[in-house]
């Protein structure tokens, strides 16, 4: 029996001045494709604070038991929790971050930012807006207020695609990088090569 699918989440953290007013953002990609966008705002803080707690509020949403990546281009939160760097500030999140990371079957990657990875640049979006107060529950209730919600180019496009699929084929989110894909059976990856050289358990280091 093929493994579930994990669920991918984008995490990144804002501040304006660094301690000063900041910001959290995630975009979580469930295995069925759908998205989800979550953002908060603290007053005072710093950049790395927010990055942990970017991290936090992505696993507390996220149901029991999932396996669950998450990705940040924070190295801090990524070397913290994947090779034990040592925890001498922010000392009160640590605990919270390894509580919600052991309710999910959870692992930790990095990625480059502002590197045209769009889902981490929507987390970082997300974040930013938040460090000015605004998150992504009050853009959308406003938004609702003054019109329906437009379907995005990637939701009219894979409706469009939906009447098109072959026998056998389905639209799915890539297990790798999280975009959408026609799927053939239970594929659980795109055709990208990072992506197929996940899938085949030969992911290559960054910079060879």
């Amino acid at each position: 029996m093929a493994a579930s699918k994990p669920f991918i989440a984008y995490a990144d953290g804002s501040c304006i001045g660094n301690p000063g007013p900041g910001g959290w953002g995630v975009v979580i990609i469930a295995p069925d494709g759908s998205e989800t966008e979550l953002s908060g705002h603290q007053d005072a803080t710093t950049n790395n604070r927010m990055e942990i707690t970017a991290a936090i509020e992505a696993l507390r949403a996220i149901p029991d038991g999932e396996a669950v990546i998450i990705r940040s281009d924070s190295q801090y939160v990524v070397k913290t929790m994947n090779d034990g760097w040592r925890r001498r500030e922010n000392v009160d999140l640590w605990p919270a971050l390894d509580s919600e990371a052991r309710r999910h079957r959870t692992s930790f990657e990095w990625v480059r930012g502002h590197a045209s990875d769009q889902l981490n640049e929507r987390a970082d979006g997300l974040a930013r807006r938040g460090a000015t107060g605004r998150s992504a529950e009050s853009d959308q209730s406003t938004q609702t207020a003054a019109a329906p919600a437009r379907p995005t180019a990637a939701e009219k496009a894979a409706a469009t695609l939906e009447s098109m699929l072959r026998l056998g084929e389905k639209i799915a989110a890539c297990a790798g990088c999280g975009r959408k894909f026609v799927a053939v059976a239970d594929a659980d990856y795109c055709a990208l090569v990072e992506c197929q050289l996940k899938a085949r358990g030969a992911v290559p280091k960054r910079g060879s």
